[in-house]
C-alpha cells in the first residue's frame, strides 16, 4: 500500500477497542471535534461484564462500529479477529492504532497493518510489577512491538515496562490518561474540608481482591485504636468481596467509623469525594487508577499504593502520599497521622492535586495523540520509502 505524503487531515486512522469506555469516549470526542481526525473505531463488543456504565455512541462524534452487541467476555476470539479483519479490508485505512497486545483482534489488526505496511501505534496501559513476568511469555510481546512505530502510554510505569521489552524511549509518548474534567472539576470556594472537625477518607472502585481492601480496614483501624479517633472512612462500591469486608469492619470494631454505600453512579460520584477530604487507593496492582485523577480533580490529597500506575505521576508531597501495598504498618502511620495535619495544609495540597489533574483533559491527550500520530506516519512514510528506492 502506497503511502503519499498527507498531512493528518488526510489520514484515515482505524483504533481497535475491545468496548466503548467512558474515559476514552471522552478522548475520541476531542479527537474528532477538536483534532479533526478522520478515524473509525473498531469495538469488540457493546459492553464489559465488569463495568456498569453504558455509554450512548452516535456517528455524528466519530464513526464506530460493534462486533458483537453483548458483554466482551462473552464476545467469541474467532469472530472478534476475523470481524476486525474485514472491517480493516472494507476500510482501508493508513493508520492503526491498536488498543494493547493481548487479544486476538489486536493480532489480527496487527498482522494486517503488517501485511498491508500500515503504520501502527500501540496504546499501552500496563506495568512491569502488575503480575509475575516470565521470559518466555514476554517474547509475543517483544514480537508484537518490532512491528510497531511507536506507542502511547498512560504514564512514567508504562514506559518504563515497554522500554524493558525493547521498544526505543524516543517512540514512546506519555499521553496520559483522561480525566473527566467538567464532571469532576470543583472550584477552591466549593470545596470545606473537614466537616464536624472529622477528617474522611474515600475509597472508590470494586470490591474485589486485588483492590487489597483488607489490608485497608486492617491500617484503618489500628490507626483508630492508636488514636486517631476522628478519622472516618466511605468506601462506594460492589464486587464479590463487599459481606466478607463488612464482616472484617464490624469484627475490627470500625463498623461505626467505616459507610459502605454500595454501587454509586458515575454522575454521583463527585459528591462522594467532595465530601471526603482524602483519597485512598490501596490496591495490589492497578494499570493506573483514574479514581486517584478524579478525587484529584475534586480537590483531594491522595494515599496511592506503589503498585498503581499513576503513584508515579500524581504523587509526590505536595499533592499526597504513597506506600507498598504489602505494608499495613505503612499505611497505617500515614492514616494516623492524618488528623494531625493543618487544614490549611491539607487544602494546599488539594490545591496542588488538582491543578496537576486539569492537565489530564480530553483535549491535551487529543493533541498529544494527533502530534504523535503525524510524526509515526512520517516517520512509516520514511522508512517505506527508503525500502522503495533500495528497490
Amino acid at each position: 500500500m502506497n503511502h503519499p505524503n498527507l498531512d493528518l487531515i488526510d489520514m484515515k486512522i482505524a483504533v481497535i477497542h475491545n468496548h466503548p469506555i467512558h474515559y476514552k469516549h471522552l478522548l475520541f470526542q476531542s479527537m474528532k471535534r477538536d483534532q479533526g481526525l478522520d478515524f473509525d473505531v473498531l469495538f469488540m463488543a457493546s459492553q464489559s461484564s465488569i463495568r456498569h456504565e453504558k455509554i450512548s455512541l452516535s456517528d455524528d462524534l466519530y464513526r464506530s462500529h460493534i462486533c458483537y452487541d453483548g458483554p466482551y467476555e462473552a464476545a467469541p476470539g474467532a469472530r472478534r479477529a476475523s470481524w476486525t479483519w474485514q472491517k480493516l479490508d472494507a476500510i482501508q485505512p493508513n493508520f492503526l492504532l491498536i488498543s494493547g497486545y493481548y487479544a486476538v483482534e489486536c493480532w489480527s489488526a496487527w498482522l494486517w497493518g503488517y501485511l498491508h505496511r500500515v503504520p501502527a501505534v500501540m496504546w499501552f496501559e500496563s506495568n512491569e510489577f502488575d503480575y509475575p513476568r516470565y521470559w518466555f511469555r514476554e517474547l509475543p510481546k517483544r514480537m508484537f512491538l518490532k512491528g510497531c512505530q511507536g506507542a502511547h502510554v498512560y504514564g512514567r510505569s508504562n514506559k518504563d515496562y515497554l522500554v524493558r521489552l525493547g521498544l526505543p524511549a524516543e517512540s514512546i509518548l506519555i499521553k496520559r490518561a483522561v480525566a473527566d474534567i467538567s464532571k469532576f472539576d470543583t472550584q477552591a470556594h466549593q470545596k470545606h474540608y473537614r466537616k464536624d472537625d472529622l477528617t474522611r477518607l474515600a475509597y472508590v472502585g470494586r470490591l474485589a481482591p486485588e483492590k487489597n481492601l483488607p489490608v485497608l480496614l486492617n491500617a484503618f483501624a489500628t490507626a483508630f485504636r492508636a488514636g486517631a479517633t476522628s478519622l472516618r472512612l466511605i468506601v462506594a462500591g460492589t464486587g464479590p468481596d463487599e459481606a466478607a469486608l463488612k464482616k472484617l469492619a464490624t469484627g475490627l470494631g470500625i463498623g461505626a467509623q467505616v459507610e459502605f454505600r454500595g454501587y454509586t453512579p458515575q454522575n454521583d460520584l463527585a459528591a462522594v469525594y467532595r465530601e471526603a477530604d482524602v483519597h485512598v487507593l490501596p490496591s495490589l496492582r492497578e494499570p493506573w487508577g483514574l479514581v486517584a485523577l478524579e478525587a484529584m480533580l475534586c480537590r483531594l490529597p491522595v494515599i496511592v499504593s506503589t503498585q498503581c500506575g499513576c503513584a508515579a505521576d500524581l504523587v509526590s508531597p505536595e499533592t499526597g502520599w504513597s506506600f507498598s501495598p504489602s505494608s499495613e504498618k505503612g499505611l497505617a502511620a500515614i492514616l494516623g497521622n492524618l488528623p494531625s495535619i493543618p487544614t490549611a495544609r491539607l487544602r494546599a495540597m488539594g490545591d496542588a492535586a488538582h491543578d496537576l489533574a486539569v492537565l489530564y483533559s480530553p483535549e491535551n491527550c487529543a493533541s498529544l495523540v494527533a502530534d504523535s500520530i503525524r510524526g509515526a506516519a512520517n516517520a512509516g512514510r520514511a522508512r517505506h520509502a527508503d525500502f522503495e528506492y533500495a528497490r
